[in-house]
C-alpha cells in the first residue's frame, strides 16, 4: 500500500459514491483504477483481434484434433 495525498473533485467522488453505494473514498478510487486498467486491457484485446495478423499456427489441424476425441 502507498499512502498518497491528492486533490480530488469532490463532485466526482460524491457521484461515484451515489452510483456504487456507500463505499469509502479509498474503495471508490481503487474501483476506478481497476476499471481503468480493465478498459485498457479490453482495448488491447480488441485491437489484437481486429488486426489483420494471423494467429493460427501453420501446423494447426483441427480435423486431426477432432479425431483424437
Amino acid at each position: 500500500m502507498v499512502k498518497t495525498t491528492v486533490d480530488l473533485d469532490e463532485n466526482l467522488i460524491n457521484k461515484a459514491v451515489q452510483i456504487f453505494g456507500g463505499k469509502t473514498k479509498k474503495e471508490i478510487i481503487t474501483l476506478a483504477l481497476n476499471e481503468l486498467i480493465a478498459r485498457h486491457e479490453q482495448k488491447d484485446l480488441y485491437d489484437l483481434f481486429n488486426s489483420d495478423e494471423v494467429f493460427i499456427a501453420d501446423d494447426y489441424d483441427y480435423k486431426a484434433m477432432r479425431k483424437e476425441l
